[in-house]
């Protein structure tokens, strides 16, 4: 059963269209608190949820919902109700009739007020001339009525003002209000980037905001619920038990993460950015590396030969049975106190100590295969033999390589065959054969190196990485490795 939104006038379901835009379905929550203020949110009458009612991501801001009652995302909040057609030649009658109502009672009101005035007009006119023309009695002897004397039931009243020096703690809450309204707007947050695919790519490696969204909502359940890393001293009841840094919200926590491996900044300069602390910002980074590897792994399995050959681009048409594409990568690191620590990761290659990464793509250029990171020193054969690649190759599959690469025995005992370019002999040069194989071969295996550069521009790995990272540094790697794959195909079929 396709299931819809029960927003009122959402046509909203969760079918291939609906996965097409980004959009989540929740279910109404099992909380009956929560649950009567999603109800009354919603606002249709004598709607009762059933275990299939959902509302959509659309209604809630960012796309997301949360289980903390003082976020605005508690219930959903965004609603496009079509309001009724209004008449406009009845609204313009009826404008009329209120202008005439409103012009006869001004009317009425002025008459109203002259008839007054000419009957106190009148009455002083003969008062006057009646206590000229009659000599004044007792009760009235030496009485003479003059306008001021009449009470008309006007009271002149006149506004004292009261001057006094502010208060100083309202000044005080004045200024700080002003403040925080400055610092707010300095403040990131994901409306930094929000329907600019153009900054999501630059400050996430991400192609547009839509796919931003996606992984997002993907992450919800699970960011929900993990525990956030507080460092080793932690012990395991305390690791346990849920934490939450409330900081910044989770989806801001996500774009602060992809922002330190995409762009490369300092840990100093994002926590300055978002408004948090440095330390609060190292658990940040830490945990959510360590969910999106975990959670990223899964869509990105090695591929079976038949999921290949019908991806096979018609480039690699003299490879019919290539499986994967080898290569090796090194990224520098900071120098151990340990000499036997120096001596496992120095690399002769670079001249430093690195971490070395083997990696795998599939001929039309996903990243299907990576390594754990290595020390500089170890050699690609040694890779090959650490890793598990010899275990999921079947037979009759084809391995693309350098010529490092002396893995052919290796290979040929799992009934594999491996593609690399010819070695010259000492005493001849290259046939006209081996010199179109090996140009062949350097045309394809550049799609290896381009993989490579799109990993390579997340420019946390620009520089030196230092040893507080290395325990984290694989994770980093296959993190960035895996966000590329969800960009535009490499190669075209």
């Amino acid at each position: 059963m396709v299931r819809s939104c029960s927003v009122y006038m959402c046509t909203n379901r969760d079918d291939a269209k609906g996965k097409e835009k980004g959009i989540s379905f929740f279910r109404f929550p099992k909380d009956a608190k929560k649950r009567r203020l999603w109800v009354r949110a919603l606002n249709r009458e004598d709607f009762v949820p059933t275990d299939h009612s959902c509302v959509c991501s659309e209604h809630f801001i960012f796309g997301w919902h949360s289980d903390d009652p003082a976020d605005e995302n508690y219930v959903p909040t965004i609603f496009s109700y079509k309001e009724k057609p209004v008449n406009a030649e009845r609204e313009n009658r009826a404008a009329r009739r209120n202008i005439q109502k409103d012009f006869k009672e001004a009317e009425c009101k002025q008459k109203e007020q002259e008839k007054r005035q000419l009957s106190f007009s009148t009455f002083i006119h003969s008062s006057y001339t009646k206590s000229r023309d009659e000599e004044p009695s007792s009760d009235t002897e030496g009485l003479v009525i003059e306008p001021d004397d009449v009470d008309i039931g006007v009271r002149h009243t006149r506004d004292a003002g009261v001057q006094c020096d502010p208060d100083p703690l309202l000044l005080e809450n004045l200024a700080l209000k002003s403040e925080i309204r400055r610092l707010q707007g300095l403040q990131w947050s994901v409306d930094k980037i929000k329907d600019d695919d153009t900054k999501t790519k630059f400050y996430t490696g991400l192609p547009s905001f839509a796919v931003f969204l996606w992984l997002f909502n993907y992450l919800v359940p699970k960011c929900e619920k993990m525990v956030y890393w507080r460092g080793t001293s932690m012990t395991p009841t305390e690791r346990a038990r849920p934490r939450r840094l409330m900081s910044l919200k989770p989806i801001d926590q996500f774009l602060a993460t992809l922002m330190r491996l995409k762009v490369g900044l300092f840990v100093e300069d994002i926590a300055e950015r978002f408004g948090v602390s440095v330390g609060t910002y190292s658990q940040y980074f830490t945990t959510w590396v360590c969910l999106l590897y975990q959670e990223l792994r899964p869509l990105n399995p090695f591929p079976s030969r038949d999921i290949i050959q019908r991806n096979m681009p018609s480039c690699f048409h003299s490879f019919p049975n290539l499986r994967v594409i080898l290569d090796c990568t090194e990224i520098f690191v900071q120098k151990s106190s340990s000499l036997v620590n120096q001596n496992l990761s120095f690399s002769h290659y670079k001249h430093h100590t690195t971490i070395k990464f083997l990696i795998g793509i599939t001929p039309s250029g996903v990243i299907s295969l990576i390594s754990e990171g290595f020390g500089g020193r170890v050699s690609d054969r040694q890779m090959i033999e650490k890793s598990l690649l010899l275990d999921m190759l079947e037979e009759g599959d084809g391995v693309m390589a350098d010529k490092g690469f002396t893995i052919a025995d290796m290979l040929e005992k799992k009934g594999c065959s491996l593609n690399i370019p010819p070695f010259r002999s000492s005493t001849s040069q290259f046939s006209s054969q081996d010199v179109l194989k090996t140009q062949e071969i350097a045309k394809l295996r550049i799609h290896e190196e381009r993989a490579i550069g799109r990993v390579k521009n997340f420019h946390i790995f620009d520089g030196v990485l230092s040893l507080s990272l290395v325990p984290l540094a694989s994770q980093m790697f296959a993190v960035c490795c895996w966000l590329t794959n969800l960009d535009v195909p490499l190669v075209e079929s």
